[in-house]
């Protein structure tokens, strides 16, 4: 796996946003006719693209469907699914070489995450399926996925993330995502705010598509997050079914995944939620201080976060949130990653709000006692390294 990744690396440059269609329909001209029979979904959105998506990909298991998430978190597996799992390595290495044989012969152009993309599309034209099923990696308008016209579209929430490219409004951020949708398809959505429900709701009807508000129909909180990706996954599952979706049938005991409410036990307990941004931080920590998480103290031995690199007055204002919130002791570290935030910077913000900054995150676990309970938030990266390193100590 990681000569795969130096190999990408190597041929591809960094993984960073490079807006455009242009590129990657290019390359995909003979490709997307064999999905002319194949219900495209696409989920665009701020927070909860990823859960949702996987979600939808659990009620379709017994269909023929494909998956591409964006990005992987510990294995580039990850972005590769169907209703079999995830990709074999020995098969994705194989049709990446055959993929890049391609790019060289026609002289394509793509970045990263494009040449990535045009694998998995190859992988998934070898048996057309009845879902695609297509995660936007960044915004939406501009996202490769785009490329496709989709029959419905997912949306699960927006807030102001990657500004510098998105805008700083949330009509801004707003219109980005919808950029997605299409006359005659389907979007449902699970917005909180009234003045985006409205936004959204007219912008279907100007293009001609429809639009189903869930917040009208589900009466959950805003920071019931895994909840409400359910039901809009459920309600996604019902339209392509041809069934009508019943908020009565909702589970409300949600089985919670991979690095959303993950825990790990062995001489000690880690239990993983990422948040990356200060709107999920906040639906976080309101939901970590609600119902069953609801403690008389704090329940956390310690709560172990880093960041991504992002505007540093956002993670400043995610320390002070958690700082705030009594759910334990505050540690903040980094990690050895392209898209990490940077030490100088962590240590200096963790010293300004009084908080516990460590270098060597694998140093601290080393020296922990037993039987600890621990949260580990922040990037979804930070946590894809965290949790192999806490496999390692138990």
């Amino acid at each position: 796996m990681q000569n795969l990744t130096e190999w990408l690396l190597t041929n591809y440059g960094q993984e960073q946003f490079k807006p455009g269609l242009d590129r990657i329909r290019f390359a995909l001209k003979d490709l997307i006719p064999k999905f002319k029979n194949t219900k495209i979904v696409t989920i665009a959105g701020t927070n909860g693209k990823g859960e949702t998506t996987l979600r939808l990909s659990s009620h379709l298991r017994n269909q023929n469907h494909f998956v591409w998430t964006s990005p992987h978190i510990e294995r580039i597996t990850e972005r590769f699914r169907n209703q079999d799992g995830e990709i074999n390595i020995d098969h994705l290495n194989k049709l990446i070489l055959e993929c890049h044989e391609k790019v060289q012969a026609h002289n394509y152009e793509l970045s990263f995450y494009e040449f990535l993309f045009f694998v998995f599309c190859s992988w998934a034209s070898k048996n057309p399926p009845e879902v695609l099923l297509l995660e936007v990696g960044l915004g939406g308008r501009l996202d490769a996925v785009n490329v496709f016209d989709a029959d419905l579209v997912l949306l699960p929430s927006i807030s102001r993330d990657h500004q510098e490219i998105l805008g700083r409004r949330y009509d801004q951020i707003l219109s980005e995502k919808l950029g997605v949708l299409r006359s005659g398809s389907t979007i449902i959505h699970f917005l909180h705010s009234e003045y985006l429900i409205e936004r959204t709701e007219s912008h279907a009807l100007s293009i001609g598509a429809k639009v189903k508000t869930l917040k009208r129909i589900v009466k959950l909180p805003d920071f019931e997050f895994s909840l409400r990706n359910e039901a809009l996954a459920t309600a996604a599952f019902n339209f392509l079914s041809g069934s009508e979706f019943s908020p009565e049938k909702l589970v409300k005991n949600i089985t919670f995944l991979e690095h959303r409410g993950e825990v790990l036990r062995g001489d000690n307990e880690w239990i993983f939620f990422g948040s990356h941004n200060v709107d999920g931080m906040r639906k976080l920590i309101q939901f970590l201080l609600s119902g069953t998480y609801n403690f008389s103290r704090p329940p956390y031995d310690e709560i172990v976060v880093a960041f991504s690199k992002r505007n540093l007055q956002d993670i400043q204002a995610m320390m002070r949130m958690l700082k705030s919130a009594p759910l334990g002791k505050i540690t903040v570290t980094v990690f050895d990653h392209p898209k990490a935030a940077i030490a100088a910077d962590m240590e200096r913000l963790s010293l300004e709000e009084g908080l516990e900054f460590v270098h060597d995150i694998e140093v601290h676990v080393q020296g922990r006692n037993k039987n600890q309970r621990t949260l580990v938030t922040g990037s979804y990266y930070f946590l894809g390294y965290f949790k192999s390193l806490c496999s390692r100590q138990g």
